[in-house]
């Protein structure tokens, strides 16, 4: 690796760390968490801070992340042009449902939120923009999960053990394998208490004019507001919102 892309990939490093670490940072908070020394972390952040990827408030004050940022929000809102059909068609479920609705993409082994229309608070928490969920326990992970083939599924066992993170998780792989291959056949995938209790989701595929799974959509629902009448109405409002989605993104490829 030449000196250029040994810097570049140590700026790099630094950017990252504020994807791990909440607030402001200081230059030694910055330099342990990189493994870099002192003098490279600050010379590496004056640069940062001229180009407007960080920002510092004061002369030797610790650093946050710039608004230079936002502009690749922007720039990725752009290329992903079904975000905006997706948005308007998730808003009106919300808003006829009265329940929290997210749209996720697979990203490095995650299901990552790439946008949330939330009408409850202590839902939203559950996936703001940005955040990365496990593939084996949530909805829309298992969604993308059993679009992989077969061969990738049992790669990314291995790359991620499925672990419990409530008492409902499943983390044996035959009974993962089963439960994708009838999200496959169904259409739909759904999280009882696997990812957080008091939670019940509901998500299905979002497809490309070439009939690949891009993303999942799901409708978050307190367990509190689920019956036996309820489950096949949210069940039947998540497959019908993605449908539209789905035909939008194929009028646009």
């Amino acid at each position: 690796m030449d000196n250029t892309s040994v810097t570049v990939s140590k700026a790099i490093d630094i950017l990252e760390v504020f994807l791990l670490k909440e607030g402001r940072l200081t230059l030694t908070e910055i330099s342990a968490a990189t493994g870099l020394n002192v003098a490279t972390a600050h010379r590496l952040l004056s640069t940062l801070v001229r180009k407007g990827y960080l920002a510092q408030a004061e002369k030797k004050g610790p650093y946050s992340l710039g608004l230079k940022m936002l502009d690749f929000n922007y720039a990725i809102r752009r290329n992903l042009k079904f975000l905006d059909l997706a948005y308007l068609s998730l808003s009106k479920l919300t808003k006829e449902h009265n329940q929290s609705t997210y749209l996720a993409a697979l990203d490095a082994d995650a299901a990552l939120v790439i946008d949330e229309v939330g009408v409850n608070e202590d839902l939203r928490i559950n996936s703001p923009v940005g955040k990365r969920l496990p593939l084996h326990c949530t909805a829309c992970g298992k969604v993308l999960l059993a679009a992989l083939p077969a061969d990738e599924r049992a790669a990314y066992y291995r790359r991620n053990p499925p672990r419990a993170l409530t008492s409902r998780t499943v983390i044996e792989t035959p009974t993962l394998e089963a439960e994708l291959a009838r999200v496959r056949a169904e259409g739909v995938a759904f999280d009882n208490e696997e990812y957080r209790m008091g939670l019940w989701i509901a998500a299905a595929p979002v497809y490309n004019g070439a009939g690949n799974v891009i993303a999942a959509a799901g409708i978050m629902v307190p367990t509190s507001d689920i019956n036996a009448e309820s489950i096949p109405r949210f069940t039947t409002a998540i497959k019908s919102c993605t449908a539209k989605i789905s035909q939008a993104v194929a009028r646009i490829s």
